[in-house]
């Protein structure tokens, strides 16, 4: 059975200048490249919402339930997106984003809430939190600021896969090496969703882009929220865990 697959795909949160008119690969023209498959994006947000369900209310310190459930809601809404042959209706493109954009916030206010139970001083007759519970928490964060900002980078660049496809807009979010130098990969090549969550975790464990270039406000405002995200996470958790392990 053949990936799902879906065309044209839009999205409105603009801060470059005009999208100008469509390039040579517009429309099926000779340019043009394969529409983008939603099958990763979906496996990946199934393999951060999986063991927020699975593991066990003891065994870490969150996320709240809100966080698997706008999970969850964004994975529908994908499938729902995914699954509908021709171009997706003009009124799902913001509402996509708005999703991914929930999830992002979502994800940033259980870490903000993690740092916060770490750094408070524990009330008398309350269990302070476990070496494992500060650990799977941590790594549970972290997973998911990788793929929801994943996600954003993937919708955001371009304006979508669905106008990278076609080259509808002259100017991209990022500039991967690909596009720079030629004879690095085929021609008309376009970044896909593994390009862009590959961003999202060198952003991660390096906090700079070690792949694409940043070019534009957005994503620079994106990937300074991400880096400080797991940073925060990172340090306050990890201190926390070296001050309870014996010496």
């Amino acid at each position: 059975m053949s990936a799902p697959t879906a065309r044209a795909r839009d999205v409105v949160m603009d801060d470059d200048p005009s999208t100008g008119p469509p390039g040579p690969g517009a429309a099926g023209g000779p340019g043009a490249a394969a529409p983008e498959s939603y099958v990763w994006p979906l496996i990946t947000l199934a393999m951060v919402i999986v063991p927020q369900v699975l593991v066990p209310a003891n065994m870490r310190e969150g996320p709240p339930v809100v966080v698997p459930a706008v999970e969850t809601l964004v994975f529908v809404v994908l499938l729902a997106v995914a699954a509908k042959p021709g171009p997706v209706p003009r009124v799902a493109r913001p509402l996509i984003l708005v999703l991914f954009t929930v999830l992002v916030l979502a994800n940033t206010a259980a870490a903000v809430r993690l740092v916060a139970q770490v750094l408070r001083s524990t009330p008398a007759g309350e269990t302070p939190p476990t070496v494992t519970q500060l650990l799977v928490t941590a790594v549970t964060l972290l997973a998911t600021n990788i793929v929801t900002f994943g996600l954003l980078y993937w919708q955001l660049d371009g304006g979508g896969p669905g106008e990278r496809a076609v080259d509808a807009r002259p100017y991209p979010d990022f500039q991967f090496p690909q596009t720079g130098s030629d004879g690095l990969a085929p021609p008309g090549w376009k970044p896909r969703f593994p390009d862009h969550l590959y961003v999202a975790f060198t952003n991660v464990v390096a906090f700079s882009p070690a792949d694409a270039m940043p070019l534009t406000h957005r994503v620079k405002g994106l990937m300074a929220v991400q880096s400080l995200v797991s940073l925060a996470v990172l340090a306050v958790v990890l201190s926390r865990v070296i001050n309870i392990l014996p010496s």
